[in-house]
């Protein structure tokens, strides 16, 4: 786990980021100290569901497509264990399939790559206040 940077405070939410993509992993990290979120890398859902911290994140930022479990699989494990976190998934795919899929495994929404920084921050703030 990295530890925090930038502009994260004791007590701000905390944000797992979830994706196979290291570098895009990483950005999405700096992204969320950089607006005063605490945030942790995974590099596949596997890692988030074994680290026994699940249930301390206030919101997580997963993939849909990567190897082992994907985002949907995670949010369907994180719901069968009854934590109700939310998850917003990310996708390069443009399947129209993939948001109903989201949306009946109770995934908070589905931005498509590449999704404008603003959109995803927007997504994360919505998330907090449920």
């Amino acid at each position: 786990m990295c530890t925090l940077g930038g502009g994260a405070v004791s007590g701000s939410p905390l944000v797992g980021v979830v994706d196979d993509d290291e570098a895009l992993c990483s950005s999405l990290v700096d992204l969320m100290r950089s607006v005063g979120y605490r945030a942790e890398p995974f590099y596949s859902a596997d890692t988030l569901l074994a680290s026994g911290s699940i249930s301390s994140f206030d919101c997580i930022i997963a993939d849909v497509h990567m190897p082992g479990i994907g985002g949907i699989g995670l949010v369907r494990a994180l719901r069968e264990q009854g934590i109700k976190t939310p998850v917003i998934l990310t996708t390069a795919l443009l399947q129209r399939h993939l948001d109903d899929e989201a949306a009946s495994t109770g995934a908070f929404c589905l931005l498509r790559k590449p999704f404008e920084t603003s959109v995803l921050l927007e997504c994360i703030e919505r998330s907090l206040l449920k």
